[in-house]
């Protein structure tokens, strides 16, 4: 349990060299979501996009290789910043990102200011009060839209880290109550179910604010 436990406080917090190479294996792991999640997403040149949670700044990457948008990269790990800092200088898209650590809760974003969000792994870690799901959805434009991706309850619960209880684990019907209760309209949220890898499901949301 207590390397479990370990585990799931790195991917909530990623500090140090433990959490520099867990960042590089969720790299892996997620390249298949994270190819989905940028393509429902659409990102589009002009664009002011939030990167919502981003790690090493692999989807910031993405999303500037589809299309000339502008990102907001944020983050709350200091590993994870001086990461994303790394890969953005090497790829030469240094300039077309801001870089910010901080909560999600404590977005840098003004109301109304983004035109799309990609929240990549990070409803994990909502609170109960939903507190991060409506900031998200406050600085969204009207007519704005959120791309989450989770992976589903039924396979992370096979996951000994989850046992630690630092992860919040969703089906489908929870996955969409937390954008509800975020402030989301029901009828603007689409939930679809793939397989990312054998055995294992994964939930991608798409929700358009008002």
């Amino acid at each position: 349990m207590g390397l479990a436990r370990g585990l799931a406080r790195q991917l909530a917090a990623p500090s140090g060299i433990a959490g520099a190479l867990c960042g590089l294996a969720m790299d892996f792991a997620n390249r298949k979501p994270l190819e989905r999640a940028v393509d429902l997403l659409r990102p589009a040149s002009g664009e002011m996009v939030l990167d919502a949670g981003c790690g090493t700044g692999a989807a910031s990457e993405a999303m500037l290789r589809r299309a000339r948008c502008r990102i907001v990269a944020v983050d709350q790990s200091e590993t994870m910043i001086r990461r994303t800092r790394s890969r953005l200088a090497r790829t030469g898209y240094g300039s077309a990102v801001e870089v910010h650590q901080a909560r999600l809760e404590d977005l840098p974003c003004q109301p109304g200011g983004i035109d799309a969000v990609l929240a990549l792994n990070i409803l994990y870690f909502c609170d109960g009060d939903g507190r991060m799901v409506s900031m998200l959805r406050r600085i969204l434009r009207p007519g704005g839209r959120l791309v989450a991706y989770v992976t589903d309850r039924h396979s992370m619960e096979k996951w000994a880290f989850t046992a630690a209880g630092l992860h919040r684990l969703y089906d489908a019907r929870q996955l969409r109550d937390v954008l509800v209760d975020g402030g989301f309209d029901p009828a603007s949220i689409a939930i679809q179910s793939r397989s990312i890898a054998p055995g294992v499901q994964g939930l991608f949301a798409l929700a358009h604010a008002d």
